[in-house]
């Protein structure tokens, strides 16, 4: 079955946050084709590390650009492309692996289910995400279409 959701309602599903409503840092989600586009007020997120902190201030908006490039065994590799004043913000990712991971445990998800990797790729663990809201959904697949996400599952 194939079940085509917003990017706050696929967030909501995997229990990635906990309203309807995107994170307040988010300020435009968009996307053409198979990449989802995401506007970020990076002043807006609580706990950044110092050298991210400082980097806000000259260049507060982050454009980031998502691709799933594979998806494999309920993973689905996110190829991701963002910048901050023409800089390649999406090499800075891995100063904030340590806190996404303590807001992701905070919030009760399953270990290992995001894992953000060195090479500036976010691996998502759809299927454990999924299992542990959803028990005995199987998830086939996962595609980003003119800023929609689209879940495929079989139960």
């Amino acid at each position: 079955m194939r079940t085509e959701l917003t990017l706050a309602d696929t967030l909501k599903t995997l229990g990635l946050i906990g309203g309807s409503t995107l994170p307040r840092f988010v300020t435009e989600v968009g996307g053409r084709g198979d990449v989802l586009e995401v506007v970020a007020d990076a002043r807006a997120v609580r706990s950044l590390p110092g050298p991210l902190k400082v980097a806000t201030r000259l260049v507060p908006a982050v454009r980031s650009r998502l691709r799933v490039e594979r998806f494999d065994g309920g993973v689905a590799v996110l190829d991701i492309d963002a910048s901050a004043g023409g800089l390649p913000a999406h090499k800075l990712l891995g100063l904030a692996k340590n806190r996404i991971e303590s807001v992701l445990a905070a919030k009760g998800l399953p270990a290992g289910s995001v894992e953000i990797r060195p090479d500036a790729k976010i691996a998502l663990d759809v299927q454990r995400l999924v299992t542990a809201r959803f028990p005995g959904t199987v998830v086939t697949g996962m595609s980003f279409s003119n800023g929609v996400v689209a879940l495929d599952t079989a139960a």
